[in-house]
Parts: structure tokens; sequence; C-alpha cells
């Protein structure tokens, strides 16, 4: 016999903007898991399958997952930031890069052009950088919110 809908629990799972931030980082650690496990990263494989977990939790909006997904969007931030300066800090390689290969001319364009590109996915990498800071902090944000606070469950016994 099919489980009739409870009222409550229907008005609790309504859209809400802030649950595209769990898929989205439910997404990313999922790639990040098979690239480490493919690579045998295992310690950064273990936080990615920590990061799925509490992605998963806050998907299915168990209370537990709230706390842990701010403290894991704070985090993500801070590193983001820290990572994006680093990567800021080695701007000046892509010239030199260049002119290295300007000054061995038997490697040709083909090494202009992988240099020209390293370039641009370092650039999109950090633009997306920037772009994660704060979309990270606004959802550890609205995970702190009453509303929202009262969307999460708890664990049923």
């Amino acid at each position: 016999m099919p489980l009739a809908p409870n009222a409550a629990s229907a008005a609790n799972r309504r859209f809400a903007p802030w649950a595209i931030g769990p898929w989205v980082l439910l997404l990313l650690a999922a790639i990040g898991f098979v690239q480490y496990l493919r690579h045998a990263e295992y310690l950064y494989l273990g936080v990615a399958v920590a990061v799925i977990v509490v992605c998963a939790g806050c998907i299915l909006r168990q209370a537990w997952s709230r706390s842990a997904m701010q403290v894991l969007a704070l985090l993500l931030a801070a590193w983001s930031l820290v990572t994006a300066v680093l990567m800021l800090q080695q701007s000046g390689d892509f010239e030199i890069a260049r002119q290295h290969a300007r000054a061995q001319p038997q490697l040709g364009e083909m090494a202009l052009w992988m240099i020209a590109r390293a370039q641009r996915t370092w650039q999109v990498g950090i633009a997306l950088k920037l772009a994660a800071i704060p979309a990270l902090l606004w959802l550890a944000w609205q995970l702190g919110r009453p509303a929202v606070r009262a969307q999460f469950r708890s664990r049923r016994p």
C-alpha cells in the first residue's frame, strides 16, 4: 500500500534555492572521487567521500547534515580563496614560458599554443574559484537561517 504524502513534509520539500548548492557540490565531489581513485590519492579520496556523505544528507534534509554543510561551505570558501591567491602569484609564469619558447625555435608554434591553452585554463580556474567564494558563503549563511533550519528533520527512530 503506498504511503500517503504528509502535508507538513510536502511543505518542507518545496523548491529552495539553497538546495542547488549541495547538488553542485555533490556532482563536483563525485568527479573528484573518480579522479582521486584513478590516481590513487587516498587522502583526497577520503575527503571526497566525506563531502559526498554530507551533501547527500543535506539533499535529504537530515538535521545532522545542516551544520556539517555550513562548516564544509566555509572551509571550501576559504580553500578557494587561498588557492586563488596562490594561483594569482604564479601569473607571471606564462610570460616566462613564452619567452623560453620563443628562445628555442625548434619548439615552434605548438609550444606557444600549449602555453596559451594553459593560460586560458588557468584563467577559467581563477574565475570559478572567485565565483565559488560568494556562492559558498551564501550557502553557509542560508543554512543558518531559521526558515531553512526548519526544513531539516531529525533522524527517525
